[in-house]
């Protein structure tokens, strides 16, 4: 499985889940939902704060508990490209 978004987390497996640059190129390391037109659609959000996004969609749509998505989130953002280093 992968690519993941490396900043949410979410498996990318169709070419229009995959971001897209400025120039309306693919972008391999960003989701479509976090990255479009060369910006990240929530280029304010806190790492706390994109946990938050993540564990709504992962317990509405995958039907997974809060705790167990905030705890996958929670061991798996903080590595991701975008969130690497980040406090």
């Amino acid at each position: 499985m992968g690519p993941f978004c490396q900043s949410c987390g979410m498996p990318m497996t169709k070419p229009e889940e995959f971001g897209t640059s400025a120039g309306g190129w693919r972008q391999n390391d960003y989701c479509i939902h976090c990255y479009k037109d060369g910006e990240f659609t929530w280029p304010d959000a806190t790492l706390e704060q994109m946990t938050d996004i993540c564990v709504k969609y992962m317990v509405e749509g995958a039907g997974i508990g809060e705790a167990e998505a905030r705890a996958l989130m929670g061991q798996t953002l903080p590595h991701m490209k975008r969130w690497s280093g980040v406090s």
